[in-house]
């Protein structure tokens, strides 16, 4: 029974050690060198899942904004691109204390660039410079973003130690 449990445990540790990593969307592969994941998370709202996110980053250790990195979320729950644009301007306008009109601009290419989302629906954003951001929708650019400081708000919306759910954005920037 001794040497039953022995092997056992090893073929457990074994299967264990040579899991496969988790795969990188293709949109994500496409746009940074051996893409790796930083951190996921599972928003929740009143019991609701509303998305997974993925942080993919092409260096592990400390999250920076500088560096060249995508963030994908699958979601959950439908959400109209007009609610995802409009929640997006909000979140903004709350970390920088202004008014989401100052974002109007921003909001308007929200709008074009995002889909409405059903579950299942994949967004994924990467951070092209600090200025410009692409979106892909289910692994298809959907389009480029430009405005000012693009990377830091717009990410900053999951990734930013102000965001609403602060834990959710430690997790992703793997930093729990």
């Amino acid at each position: 029974m001794k040497m039953f449990k022995t092997m056992l445990a090893a073929a457990l540790v074994a299967a264990v050690s040579v899991a496969p990593a988790m795969a990188a969307p293709k949109e994500v592969e496409s746009q940074i060198s051996t893409p790796q994941l930083q951190g996921k998370h599972t928003a929740r709202y009143w019991g609701f899942k509303l998305f997974n996110a993925e942080l993919w980053t092409s260096k592990p250790g400390k999250f920076s904004f500088d560096q060249q990195f995508a963030l994908t979320i699958s979601y959950l729950y439908p959400f109209t691109r007009e609610v995802l644009a409009r929640s997006s301007v909000e979140e903004i306008a709350r970390v920088e204390g202004s008014s989401p009109a100052k974002h109007a601009s921003l909001e308007k290419q929200l709008t074009k660039c995002l889909v409405d989302v059903d579950k299942g629906t994949r967004i994924t954003g990467v951070a092209e410079t600090a200025s410009k951001v692409a979106l892909y929708v289910n692994g298809r650019k959907s389009c480029t973003m430009s405005y000012p400081n693009l990377r830091q708000r717009f990410f900053g919306i999951w990734l930013a130690p102000t965001s609403r759910d602060a834990r959710g954005a430690q997790r992703l920037r793997g930093a729990s």
